[in-house]
């Protein structure tokens, strides 16, 4: 089966130029370049012929009806939502590389004895309301999302509900759907290892868990020139001391353990007037539950320590997902399958969190990796070579050919 090149890069090219006009990709869940690419996908399966569903979180999902077993379900996708300035392959990758595979194996073998089924999970990423993977997580039963707002003051519900009422174009049913016997995702690394390697695949043997923290410091606010300096309860400068001290002790605690502070605000923000009040962010990763539990110890630790009255200090963890372990079964099949099909291949666990850590909770779960050139990914400069996107979406078409034909 040969790969239309020409379709998939057309139709990541044309999704991505819904944030032609800005810095990046920015398909933040809800938002109007959000709604279009979701609008774009609904519209390119109706036009193949596809089934639409959409549920009530946004996500799309696409089926090619099973002629034996059509209640067998195998499934693919990512997600279609980005980091705020984000790249262009993150997420959609997954789904258009899921359509082309799917497309592909329908025009070659056509109908399939298993029922295949792409998935455009809402939002995976947490870049716009304080949560994560609230797509997967609906669709899978694992949790719902309500009463939390973006930076603007927006709920999540009135958001969702706005832009989830777009979707419901002519043709799209609505409902949420069954569960796949099967899911298996398709990404680019996000990292340098098959890049530095020059290798052509990356099978992902587990996900990384990882905790997420906003760190609230109130100090006092007052004037920049009249206050002595040994008077002054500084909120910015007990926040980046409390910062560089809690990185030192992360390198200490584990050399895998990585440690963010990717958002900080600072009131009132005045040149003039002593800072009163910072919050930051805290993103730490590891594949070890024992190794996040010490850290989490340790911040909250370290916050009391300058938590001296007047100044107060508040940690919320707003994310807590677990390391986890995907299909052994299917990274086998995939293992074999790349080495059928010539491809130099490397097995390792995802430093990034992806749906399918929501997804293994509930079905055989795999991953499947491309290489990042320079490893960079959540940023413009996101790039993979349209060779390697192709080789990551002929492994698909033969994993999904084995399990659905």
């Amino acid at each position: 089966m040969q790969l239309v090149s020409d379709e998939l890069i057309n139709r990541l090219r044309t999704i991505n130029q819904f944030s032609a006009d800005q810095i990046g990709q920015n398909r933040l869940v809800y938002s109007p370049t959000w709604v279009k690419g979701q609008q774009q996908l609904i519209k390119w399966g109706l036009h193949a012929g596809m089934p639409v569903t959409v549920d009530a979180y946004g996500t799309v999902y696409l089926d090619v009806i099973g002629s034996q077993s059509p209640n067998g379900i195998i499934a693919t996708g990512s997600h279609m939502d980005t980091v705020v300035h984000g790249g262009q392959y993150d997420g959609l990758y997954g789904v258009l590389g899921g359509f082309q595979a799917i497309s592909n194996l329908v025009t070659a073998l056509g109908q399939p004895k298993k029922t295949l089924w792409l998935v455009s999970f809402s939002e995976e990423e947490g870049s716009r309301f304080p949560a994560t993977f609230t797509g997967s997580k609906h669709y899978a039963r694992v949790a719902d999302i309500h009463n939390i707002r973006d930076h603007h003051g927006i709920s999540f519900d009135d958001a969702r509900e706005k832009a989830v009422s777009r979707l419901q174009l002519p043709g799209v049913k609505t409902g949420l759907p069954k569960l796949p016997d099967s899911f298996t995702e398709l990404h680019i690394e996000q990292g340098p290892r098959l890049i530095n390697q020059h290798l052509q695949i990356g099978l992902v043997t587990s996900i990384v868990g990882q905790r997420r923290f906003t760190v609230t410091i109130n100090g006092v606010a007052n004037h920049a020139g009249t206050t002595p300096m040994a008077d002054r309860h500084d909120a910015l400068l007990i926040a980046t001391s409390l910062i560089n001290r809690l990185a030192i002790i992360a390198r200490t605690i584990s050399r895998q353990l990585t440690f963010t502070v990717g958002e900080l605000h600072v009131w009132p923000n005045t040149a003039n007037v002593i800072p009163g009040k910072v919050t930051f962010s805290v993103d730490t990763r590891h594949v070890k539950k024992s190794v996040l539990d010490q850290f989490e110890t340790t911040l909250r630790a370290e916050a009391q320590k300058v938590a001296v009255p007047p100044v107060q200090v508040t940690i919320d963890r707003w994310v807590n997902d677990q390391p986890t372990l995907l299909d052994a079964d299917l990274l086998a099949q995939n293992q074999r399958l790349a080495k059928t099909l010539g491809f130099t291949t490397a097995t390792f666990a995802s430093g990034a969190g992806h749906d399918s850590e929501i997804m293994s909770r509930v079905t055989p779960t795999t991953m499947i990796f491309v290489p990042s050139i320079k490893g960079i990914s959540h940023a413009p400069e996101e790039k993979t070579a349209p060779a390697d996107l192709h080789t990551g979406v002929a492994l698909l078409q033969e994993s999904l050919k084995s399990q659905a034909y």
